[in-house]
């Protein structure tokens, strides 16, 4: 990954020719689901994209000389974990899951092998600790949803990123509906400094106005670039253009 740009992640991906298609087109991270969802994989189609996404990885970035600083934040927290991910080779795979075993979430790490772990549904910032790789931890907007300071949000020593997608009442279901919340939450979000994905309702057509309000640190999309409930090659170049445009 480049550390100067934002972050583009391909999510839903269900079969190799998709990922292929989001790994050459430059997708940082590309999103996998083993949760309930129209979109859920099983473990042989997610190793198969595994290997066919590994000969198209670029090689991680070597650190510069390691200067310690003491980080007394959560913006710094999370601004150094971003870091750290931007230095590994892309695209990353990431499994999502939302409120499943943690032996099941250990399993596909291990078995895939997975890069990521996003956290889709209520399980508390603390499951992180137990997950061995880089943890996206989502939390659901609505128009209660508050950024103050002593959120779960700001958990530090838990998740790596922050994860912003729109909230659905009345459904266990979350994600990957293609509607939009109040990008000026995630503004608020960005003037405190805090690195953070922003999901729910993108398209090619729509992000660019997206990311000059919400300020994030990446976008992640699924439905937007979908036709006929497919992932479509096109919708995914453009996506990951104007996001490299913005």
């Amino acid at each position: 990954m480049n550390q100067q740009q934002r972050i583009a992640k391909i999510c839903g991906v269900r079969t190799v020719e998709a990922a292929v298609a989001a790994a050459s087109g430059g997708a940082d991270i590309i999103g996998m689901i083993f949760a309930p969802s129209p979109r859920l994989i099983d473990l042989d189609t997610a190793q198969n994209i595994a290997r066919a996404v590994a000969p198209l990885r670029a090689a991680p970035v070597e650190a510069a000389e390691d200067v310690s600083v003491e980080i007394t934040t959560a913006a710094e927290y999370f601004t150094a974990r971003s870091q750290q991910l931007t230095r590994l080779g892309c695209p990353l795979l990431c499994g999502v899951f939302q409120n499943q075993p943690l032996e099941h979430i250990l399993e596909m790490v291990q078995q895939v092998p997975l890069d990521l772990v996003q956290l889709h549904g209520t399980e508390p910032a603390a499951l992180a600790q137990q997950i061995p790789v880089p943890v996206i931890k989502v939390f659901h907007v609505d128009g209660a949803f508050s950024v103050d300071a002593d959120s779960e949000l700001f958990q530090t020593s838990c998740h790596s990123v922050i994860l912003l997608d729109t909230k659905f009442a009345g459904t266990a279901q979350q994600g990957g509906r293609g509607v939009s919340f109040d990008w000026t939450i995630a503004r608020r979000l960005a003037d405190q400094g805090v690195p953070f994905l922003m999901a729910g309702g993108l398209t090619p057509d729509n992000v660019q106005e997206a990311i000059s309000v919400g300020k994030p640190w990446g976008v992640d999309v699924s439905s937007g670039v979908e036709t006929d409930k497919a992932k479509d090659p096109a919708k995914i170049q453009a996506f990951i253009d104007n996001v490299r445009r913005a």
